[in-house]
């Protein structure tokens, strides 16, 4: 009844909207297709899609278990192909758990997955095999269960359900109701005994309709049957974009529309009242107590006798002792490009030379310490691995840690293990997160902000003359301060050699490079200075030259393409880039025409662009200035976004035209 009163609603609501493009309606029977779905081609809402969820149904409840509750997972999938590109969606991967020396697991049962496809104007239904399903472990918690429907190809219907049994039954997996292609229809429903208190927690970028109605339950517990009241949670979703992956979003799962439950307590008959909430001081002195965290904190230094060496005692500054030390332990261990909030023993790490990021930094801490300078860890997510929430502790949201070094007894700066060409407060975009929470001991840890650490500046300045026949030979000098010289040493160090590296650099600014020369891309230091002596050939057309006047262009073409746009945009960290260029007129040359200047911003004058071009005697003196101080904007300020790259673009493709007299 409520399955055919639901097909009813959306039959209805999507009527209007479906009548100006091929697509089918929502069909919430299993087993059963209909001609409309089996002839369907096209998505009208997005007509790209290689293939859309018309239904995704998942029912969560209580059951009694052996010897305690278990959850109970019933899924129900219905995807149709619509190009060929969307048969990868016969191949299903199922992650549960199912933990090494632990009783306690997850298990897959009922599994049934068909494939329907339209021949000669009949259904033909292709049944998967047992065969064709096979589990593999992950890790020694996970495992993962996989599939192939056959048959597959545009046009097919696909349709899955399986229920999942866990023993975890104090945790409520996340519910997402956005996919990768579009969802025609998804429904969440949650039938939780009155003993589990749950706060609930809906987020993302598409609305979902929910519902929240006590009901009367009967359970089955040891044979005899309680009753008791519940809480019946229904989550409904309609016509549901689909999520990409963005090249201006760090972390996708930060936006994906979705419903997170969290166990507060449980509060069985006749027992104390159990809470699961924990507070954030509560996880500091838990990973204080950690073996694989705490105790690496207290560790004496495995390097002393080499930093004996440094002669600390003859440095006058923090900064001078810190990167000392800092190099030292770069020399010793590499990193091996994985994060992890815990180390292993240090004396393993240096004999293997190389170890994680927090491999590094327990050891590094330790190393500061020894040289009386106060360092703690600054624990945090990833921005690739999303958003630490602060109402809502969590110890499992932390993978990670960077060191937080007392440069003064009131100022921290910060390092990881990770850095290959940084410095001092110059760390991988990826760790530069608005959450990081400091460490201290006593009750002193503190939230701290690393999106605004460090000066990430390019300085830059051109000085050149203009041949009659257009080439453009001159040098440039410029500075590369924090992520400008990170990038920029990353370059080198990623090229195949030093020839390589040129060629790649005058192919990309479209210059013939004379000669170049760097200082301190070697050293662990804040700033590179570059030298490159260079020539360009700009277009003649006689008796007209056409000219760039900036030469080395900031932005080539606007990156935000999309008439609108749903997700927030976000930048890796703040910048500033000032060029300045100083062109001579040849001789017998005028300028017959020049760019306009121009001065922008956003409306919260969080993103500035100044171009400033003048004339003095035979000079042409170009001033160019850029600053972005803000990470995080909203889809509400796309269109000015949009609008004020489109406008920067348009300007740094302006040209300077001069004539023969």
């Amino acid at each position: 009844m409520k399955n055919a009163l639901l097909s009813l609603l959306f039959s209805f609501c999507c009527l209007q909207l479906f009548a100006d493009g091929q697509t089918t309606l929502p069909n919430l029977k299993f087993g059963k297709p209909t001609m409309e779905e089996l002839t369907m081609t096209t998505y009208a809402p997005d007509s790209n899609a290689t293939a859309v969820i018309l239904c995704k149904l998942t029912d969560v409840s209580y059951e009694w278990g052996i010897e305690s509750f278990k959850l109970v997972y019933k899924h129900k999938v219905k995807i149709k192909v619509l190009k060929p590109e969307g048969t990868s969606y016969a191949n299903v991967t199922i992650p549960y758990y199912e933990l090494q020396n632990n009783s306690m697991k997850e298990s897959i049962i009922g599994l049934e997955a068909n494939a329907y496809n339209l021949e000669n104007g009949k259904m033909v239904r292709t049944k998967m095999k047992k065969d064709v399903v096979f589990k593999e472990r992950v890790n020694a918690n996970q495992m993962q269960l996989k599939f192939s429907i056959p048959q597959v190809k545009a046009g097919t219907l696909i349709e899955y359900e399986y229920r999942l049994d866990s023993d975890f039954f104090f945790t409520i997996e996340s519910w997402k109701a956005q996919s990768d292609i579009p969802t025609l229809y998804t429904e969440y429903d949650v039938t939780i005994p009155e003993y589990f208190k749950f706060n609930t927690e809906m987020r993302g970028t598409e609305r979902l309709e929910p519902k929240n109605e006590p009901v009367p339950l009967s359970l089955f517990i040891g044979g005899q049957l309680l009753q008791c009241s519940g809480a019946h949670l229904n989550f409904q979703g309609n016509q549901l974009s689909a999520l990409k992956d963005d090249s201006h979003v760090w972390c996708l799962d930060d936006y994906c529309t979705q419903v997170n439950l969290e166990l507060l307590g449980i509060d069985f008959p006749g027992a104390l009242y159990k809470t699961f909430t924990q507070s954030w001081e509560q996880i500091d002195e838990s990973l204080l107590k950690d073996t694989d965290f705490g105790s690496r904190l207290k560790m004496s230094n495995p390097l002393k006798e080499e930093m004996a060496t440094l002669h600390l005692e003859q440095m006058k500054g923090a900064d001078e002792k810190i990167s000392a030390i800092y190099t030292l332990l770069k020399n010793k261990v590499r990193w091996n490009e994985k994060y992890s909030l815990y180390g292993k023993a240090p004396k393993q790490i240096l004999k293997e030379g190389t170890g994680s990021n927090a491999d590094i930094n327990f050891i590094f801490i330790s190393m500061l310490k020894d040289a009386g300078i106060p360092a703690y860890p600054a624990v945090m997510s990833r921005r690739s691995m999303g958003i630490i929430p602060y109402s809502h502790p969590s110890i499992q949201k932390l993978n990670t840690f960077v060191v937080a070094i007392a440069q003064t007894d009131t100022t921290l700066v910060y390092l990881d293990g990770s850095v290959k060409n940084g410095y001092i407060n110059v760390l991988p975009p990826v760790l530069m997160t608005d959450r990081a929470r400091v460490i201290i001991p006593d009750n002193q840890s503190q939230w701290v902000d690393l999106t605004a650490i460090g000066n990430n500046l390019l300085r830059s300045v051109v000085r050149a003359d203009i041949s009659q026949e257009g080439a453009i030979t001159g040098m440039r000098e410029t500075i590369y301060a924090g992520q400008y010289a990170s990038l920029l040493r990353d370059k080198f160090r990623t090229a195949k050699d030093s020839a390589d590296f040129v060629r790649e650099f005058a192919s990309k600014e479209n210059i013939q490079v004379k000669n170049l020369r760097m200082e301190g891309r070697e050293l662990f230091s804040p700033q590179i200075h570059e030298f490159v002596g260079f020539e360009k050939q700009s277009t003649v057309n006689d008796p007209f030259i056409y000219i760039n006047p900036l030469v080395f262009l900031h932005v080539s073409e606007s990156p935000f393409k999309q008439s609108e746009r749903k997700l927030p945009v976000e930048f890796p960290y703040a910048e500033q880039l000032a060029l300045t260029v100083n062109l001579t007129i040849p001789e017998g040359y005028v300028i017959d025409e020049k760019p306009e200047n121009l001065q922008i911003q956003t409306s919260d004058q969080k993103i500035f662009c100044r171009y400033t071009i003048t004339q003095q005697g035979n000079q042409i003196i170009l001033r160019y200035l850029f600053r972005l101080q803000k990470l995080l904007f909203l889809h509400t300020d796309y269109p000015e976004l949009q609008h004020f790259w489109e406008l920067m673009a348009k300007k740094n493709n302006e040209m300077l035209v001069l004539k023969k007299l």
